[in-house]
């Protein structure tokens, strides 16, 4: 908060001589810091663009994450939990594998922040809660290749704080948002890839003739 000191003179109403002394208040007043970004309006609109494909994936994982927790209380004997973590795992794959393949970097990146916003954890800690540290260990090594950190949490006052703007703006209605995933099936993802590779042979062919 900023500290502002200013010197109020107050000047009495029934006409009685006061000194300086005596008029002179110091009050202190909080001014909440306000951020300002030369480019706001194009990294909100960039991140409400990130958001389209990441913010459903994200609440999706929320929503069956709080499934998992629920049914994991349920269960007493170790054994058990292990199997039923063990199809949950599996479970998170088969719905998320072709969405998260389809994602470009940016995208994934945003997700992984997400993920951590939604759950209060981050994808490592989800990985080894169903499956264990050695394919969290392998996950985290996978994803480093791709440039992704599965350690990734989120700052919503900090460096993740337009985002935090547009999710806000999304909860409160402002933002015509939908937040239902869409899942995206082995042939769905060879579509878009092919179309992803057509558009960039034309775009190479585009720069070349320029």
């Amino acid at each position: 908060m900023l500290k502002v000191f200013i010197s109020a003179f107050l000047v009495s109403l029934s006409g009685f001589s006061l000194s300086q002394e005596d008029l002179a208040i110091s009050k202190e007043q909080d001014i909440p810091e306000m951020r300002v970004d030369r480019n706001y309006k194009w990294k909100y609109k960039r991140q409400l663009d990130l958001l389209r494909r990441t913010y459903p994936m994200a609440l999706k994982a929320k929503e069956l994450i709080e499934d998992y927790e629920a049914d994991l209380a349920d269960i007493e004997k170790k054994r058990k939990k292990k199997k039923y973590s063990k199809k949950a795992h599996q479970k998170l794959k088969d719905e998320f594998t072709f969405n998260i393949r389809d994602l470009y970097q940016s995208e994934g990146d945003l997700l992984m922040k997400l993920v951590y916003r939604e759950t209060g954890m981050t994808v490592n800690e989800i990985v080894k809660s169903y499956r264990g540290s050695f394919q969290t260990a392998m996950y985290s090594g996978m994803a480093k290749i791709f440039g992704q950190d599965l350690d990734a949490t989120y700052d919503a006052t900090g460096d993740d704080w337009i985002t935090e703007s547009v999710i806000q703006d999304i909860i409160s209605g402002k933002v015509k948002f939908n937040t239902k995933m869409r899942k995206m099936e082995k042939a769905d993802f060879k579509t878009s890839k092919k179309s992803y590779r057509k558009a960039k042979k034309a775009n190479r062919k585009k720069y070349k003739k320029k």
